[in-house]
């Protein structure tokens, strides 16, 4: 080492010679003490025109009036070091987006006494970031109307199919029908021959609910984009008025129901609450264990930023392997009830829609709870 340049002279000579950074010290209250090529270059001010002012007229005038500089040292001094990506202002009022380091220095003895400030214009890196997240933005929206295209026309490739189908299927099923009556008449029906027209009819009538499912599912589809108004629901009402409907005990077997809402009022859409609650409170009705009383409890809680509804059965339950496939479309596991098979995949369809999420919990012969989370407005 050149004998005639201690090791502090040789920094700073290297610190002022870098052209492509701002680096300069600051005192302990954030005023200009140094000024290297770089930050002449970079900012537009001469060394003679900055030291000795404070560091915040770098920054933006809304950043200065709100205090931003000061609260930029303050978290240096308590952090050590303070970086960001944000807005620099240069001499002639020009912004440009910058790479922040403010590191506070100390003294050998752990005295505070001053800071270190190192700027990079990153300008053209923002400007291709930008770039790529406007072409994303972009490649998105394209996604998001070739899907509405998609949806649009499956909806009417549905509706089609189910309005095409359901003339000629309700045509054989009065043939069949007449058909069976003819061969009675005529003495030609026997126990074989009827038995075939029976599983014929039968077939008939799964076809004809095939084709209710897949107008029910296109009719689900339109109410998830019709119903987006939301509403202040009383949600024992809502339970109130699906007992009622399901005229529950007439048409059911017996099913002992307990209620906790701690949340007694939600901001939703009232049809797709009622829709989601009446599925799972039937499911359970409909799937309950003959090996003991069937039990079913109902609760709502705040669990933040979600109201939770839990429903929980000691019925059936299900495995874990058919828990996988739970919201798939037609998924039945259960074949001695009557069902769909698409009840809940329209609850997980009307839970997702609405930016909620839902969570099962099941063993097989024990029973299954279901808990719905729901954005809480408050």
């Amino acid at each position: 080492m050149d004998p005639l340049r201690s090791a502090e002279s040789l920094n700073s000579y290297f610190i002022n010679q870098i052209k492509d950074y701002a680096i300069f010290p600051t005192d302990t209250r954030g005023y200009i003490v140094a000024w290297n090529i770089g930050a002449e270059r970079l900012k537009g001010y001469k060394a003679e025109e900055i030291v000795g002012q404070f560091y915040g007229v770098l920054s933006p005038d809304e950043y200065q009036q709100a205090g931003l500089p000061e609260r930029e040292l303050a978290l240096a001094l308590e952090n050590g070091v303070y970086e960001t990506e944000d807005w620099r202002k240069k001499k002639d009022g020009s912004l440009f987006w910058a790479s922040i380091t403010l590191t506070a220095i100390f003294g050998e003895n752990g005295e505070h006494i001053g800071y270190t400030k190192i700027t990079g214009d990153i300008t053209k890196q923002k400007e291709l970031q930008d770039k790529l997240a406007e072409r994303q933005q972009h490649a998105l929206e394209h996604k998001n109307n070739e899907l509405q295209k998609i949806n649009l026309d499956l909806d009417n490739f549905i509706y089609t199919a189910s309005h095409d189908l359901r003339s000629p299927i309700t045509n054989i099923e009065a043939l069949i029908s007449l058909l069976t009556e003819e061969l009675q008449e005529s003495a030609c029906l026997n126990t074989h021959t009827d038995e075939i027209f029976q599983r014929i009819l039968s077939s008939i009538s799964r076809f004809k609910q095939t084709i209710d499912d897949l107008t029910e599912i296109s009719r689900l589809q339109n109410d998830l984009d019709e119903s987006r108004t939301e509403e202040i629901i009383n949600i024992s009402e809502v339970y109130d008025e699906i007992l009622a409907d399901m005229d529950y005990p007439t048409r059911h077997k017996i099913c002992f129901i307990q209620t906790d809402f701690q949340v007694h009022q939600l901001q939703f859409s009232r049809k797709n609450f009622r829709s989601i609650l009446y599925n799972l409170i039937s499911n359970a009705i409909k799937y309950q264990s003959p090996e003991r009383d069937c039990i079913l409890k109902i609760q709502t809680r705040l669990q933040e930023p979600y109201v939770l509804l839990c429903v929980n059965d000691n019925g059936l339950g299900i495995t874990e392997r058919q828990r996988e496939q739970l919201f798939t479309m037609f998924k039945r596991f259960h074949d001695h009830v009557e069902g769909t098979g698409i009840g809940l995949y329209m609850v997980k369809r009307i839970i997702d829609n609405a930016g909620g999420k839902i969570k099962v919990e099941s063993e097989d012969g024990k029973g299954t709870t279901f808990k719905i989370y729901l954005k809480a407005v408050m």
